[in-house]
């Protein structure tokens, strides 16, 4: 599999867990009440862990963008390396 599908491929299930399991991340109501999409929000909370330590806790490691993407591309260098 190509790195950059496979990398794409965890940052979307990342997102839909940390959508789902925190709220209100991507998909916010506007100030009409709306439902819209909130890409500076996602943005910040997939960069938040490279500058701040609160997502660093072993309870909030699930939605740490960049502790996923660390762990799932060490399974594929693994992968990969072995077969």
């Amino acid at each position: 599999m190509n790195i950059i599908i496979y990398i794409l491929i965890i940052t979307i299930i990342f997102i839909v867990w940390s959508e789902y399991s925190v709220t209100n991340i991507f998909i916010r109501e506007n100030s009409k009440g709306k439902k819209t999409f909130n890409f500076n929000s996602l943005l910040g909370f997939l960069l938040n862990p490279f500058h701040k330590k609160t997502l660093w806790t072993f309870d909030t490691l699930d939605i740490n963008y960049a502790f996923v993407l660390m762990y799932s591309l060490g399974v594929y260098y693994l992968q990969y390396q072995i077969y």
